[in-house]
């Protein structure tokens, strides 16, 4: 334990200089020791280069290593190997059958990811329902980009899904929160029609302020906004800057306090 919590330290810099080198050593030291945690970070600085060079192989020999140790953020990352042919033949099923297994031990972002590949029957066969199924499990869990594909199948009633408005509305509501630009177009067009939600022409331009700064526009939002008084589109700027001041010390509070998952 003692050897993955210095690593973490001389990796990410805490209460010390950033030395990957150092990193690098301790990390080594524990995956000899079959800390599957150790195992994920050095797949990790393979993956991204921090090693000294982005190498596949090595990527793929240690996710493998610590996916077989019941690290499941490994499961995931060996899937995404698989489904890019990264360092490894491409294998759509072989992806599948990895993210499954960390999706099924409820990591967010594998649900997801496994959603995604049931919408294009990468792996899988093709199955929306199913795709929904997964959308929901990692929004249920905070994953914004799952609640706004989630929002978007239950507004629209695709997928054989019964078509609810507000469901759909409030999903995408808790997306558009996050700061998901998508989603905050698709809030600020609710809330200008009033369709799933109450109307509200000065919080539809708020969030339509956000999307258009995240580069995404609309041109009956922009026909909103000709329409609204010079203190109207004030308080709808105001209330976006304060969104965004909101949400910038939220993310440094959450990176503050976050923990590698070392399993």
């Amino acid at each position: 334990k003692a050897q993955i919590m210095l690593g973490e330290m001389y990796e990410f810099g805490r209460g010390r200089q950033a030395d990957i080198t150092n990193a690098l050593r301790w990390y080594e030291t524990a995956a000899a020791q079959e800390h599957k945690g150790a195992m994920f970070r050095l797949g990790m600085l393979n993956l991204t280069g921090k090693a000294g060079s982005i190498d596949p192989s090595k990527t793929r020999e240690w996710f493998t290593k610590a996916a077989a140790a019941g690290h499941i953020q490994a499961s995931n990352e060996l899937g995404l190997l698989y489904y890019q042919g990264n360092g490894v033949a491409a294998s759509p099923a072989e992806a599948a059958r990895h993210i499954r297994k960390a999706a099924d031990a409820g990591l967010a972002q594998a649900q997801y990811n496994l959603g995604l590949l049931y919408v294009n029957g990468h792996g899988v066969d093709q199955d929306m329902t199913t795709a929904s199924i997964w959308f929901q499990k990692a929004a249920v869990q905070g994953l914004p980009e799952a609640a706004l594909d989630y929002g978007l199948m239950v507004y629209g009633g695709d997928a054989g899904i019964r078509k609810d408005y507000k469901i759909g509305a409030q999903w995408l509501l808790v997306a558009a929160k996050s700061g998901n630009a998508r989603a905050q177009l698709f809030i600020a067009r609710i809330l200008a029609s009033g369709r799933g939600m109450k109307k509200d022409r000065i919080e539809a331009a708020k969030y339509y302020t956000l999307a258009k700064q995240a580069g995404l526009s609309d041109t009956d939002l922009e026909v909103m906004m000709s329409q609204l008084s010079v203190s109207q589109l004030g308080d709808a700027e105001r209330r976006a800057r304060i969104f965004s001041e909101d949400l910038k010390q939220k993310r440094l509070n959450a990176a503050e306090g976050k923990t590698d998952r070392n399993g």
